[in-house]
């Protein structure tokens, strides 16, 4: 079935993901192989740089230095979506006509949110791959101006969740919202750019055909991955929702789980009138009477607790783990252990909607849960070597990590919900 619509209901496409996990070579094929009209919100920001240094070529430009200058035009206009806008009404000629376009580079819900009510026929996708295969992907940009891994992480870190800045990237909640994940890691079978693109090419046919209308029945990792993105709804939690799944080997759900505080602690908001954590945060800045790094006397330190003499961030760095530790929260995964009560866990699967951190997986491993389906497009590294390292006696692994790659939630009705009535359909023509 052809995709049909109005101007205004034409097949448009973001793409988001971590940097180096391939959203541009993704767009390319959208471009050269679906006949998509690309652009690309960077664009506006290599424009914006070039133009504040001289007219010198973005290429000259540091990663950090373009994500500053990002964050300035997000920061001077008051609006986390104005990449969008301005590509939009800058660079998108074609508004008239129902031609399908695709969007690079997507990093703050704001521009999200502001393609879906642009248009109705908006779907994200998300491009995930691991961080040691992202890192050879970049590693020549980074070392032509002489930096190293360390200089990656620290962007990557900026990318993913920018604490203390408002108008900053937000890579994790676009992939948290994105309406299918596509996973593109390295391979010892492809060895050129064109191999690459031709399995992109493949694992896009298949959203495509679901955007542009063709049915057909949701996975059981898709449906399952859906449960949990269900249950993560009922999470309060002001920072992120998350959700979890058990099943038996069966495939029959065993438990279900969410971030919450244990009873009978109510949610934060509640409980506290804000978030535990942001409360020990201003409480920890606020008792700092004299900048460690300067050594000047302090009245107070408002968020986003930069010192007012020499700029140094003292939150990220003097605040251990973020404060962290001190979340009052169970995480999805220990609910739904707990709530499993006193069912054997052993050779279960569990959907989750991020990557279990150490303390989490620890208790997977206790448990003896055998496979984790996860989404997350910044793992913990500490968990995933202790998962990984864990092995049986007879050298078997206990645990196998199975990223989810499909449609997930945000689309799964909106894709899934109308096959059977139209399989139906088919049955009563064909008898008729």
């Amino acid at each position: 079935m052809a995709y049909v619509g109005t101007m205004r209901d034409k097949l448009v496409i973001g793409v988001t993901g971590s940097f180096g996990s391939g959203c541009s070579t993704l767009t390319e094929v959208l471009h050269k192989d679906f006949r998509f009209k690309t652009y690309s919100l960077s664009d506006i920001v290599k424009e914006e740089w070039s133009n504040q240094n001289g007219g010198k070529s973005w290429k000259k430009a540091k990663r950090q230095q373009l994500q500053d200058a990002g964050n300035e035009l997000r920061r001077r206009s008051k609006n986390s979506a104005i990449l969008a806008i301005r590509t939009v009404e800058e660079k998108v000629k074609d508004q008239g006509q129902n031609i399908d376009l695709a969007f690079d580079s997507i990093r703050n819900p704001a521009e999200i949110e502001y393609f879906r009510k642009q248009y109705p026929g908006f779907f994200l996708i998300a491009v995930d791959c691991v961080e040691s295969d992202r890192w050879e992907r970049v590693r020549k940009s980074y070392e032509k101006f002489g930096q190293k891994y360390e200089d990656f992480k620290r962007d990557d870190e900026r990318d993913k969740n920018e604490d203390g800045v408002i108008f900053g990237q937000q890579v994790a909640l676009c992939v948290d919202d994105a309406d299918v994940l596509i996973r593109n890691d390295n391979s010892p079978m492809r060895t050129s750019e064109t191999a690459y693109k031709k399995v992109l090419q493949g694992k896009l046919t298949d959203p495509i055909n679901l955007f542009r209308g063709e049915l057909r029945p949701p996975s059981p990792e898709e449906s399952f991955m859906g449960i949990a993105y269900g249950a993560s709804l009922m999470s309060q939690c002001f920072k992120r929702q998350v959700g979890a799944v058990i099943l038996d080997e069966r495939g029959a759900v065993v438990s279900i789980g969410y971030n919450e505080n244990p009873a009978p602690l109510k949610p934060c908001s509640k409980q506290f009138g804000d978030c535990y954590r942001e409360i020990y945060i201003e409480n920890e800045m606020q008792g700092i009477k004299k900048c460690p790094e300067c050594d000047k006397r302090l009245r107070g330190l408002p968020y986003p607790y930069k010192c007012p003499y020499c700029g140094e961030n003292l939150y990220k760095k003097y605040v251990r783990d973020r404060a962290l530790s001190k979340c009052t929260a169970l995480h999805a995964e220990e609910k739904a252990i707990i709530s499993a009560g006193s069912r054997n866990l052993r050779r279960c699967t569990l959907f989750v909607t991020t990557f279990p951190c150490f303390t989490c997986a620890q208790k997977i491993l206790d448990v003896g849960i055998k496979t984790i389906y996860y989404v997350e497009s910044y793992p913990d590294l500490d968990s995933i070597n202790l998962l990984q390292s864990a092995t049986y006696p007879d050298g078997t692994k206990a645990v196998s990590l199975q990223q989810f790659e499909g449609v997930k939630a945000k689309a799964y009705f909106k894709l899934f919900g109308t096959w059977r009535r139209d399989e139906e359909r088919k049955m009563l023509e064909r008898r008729a």
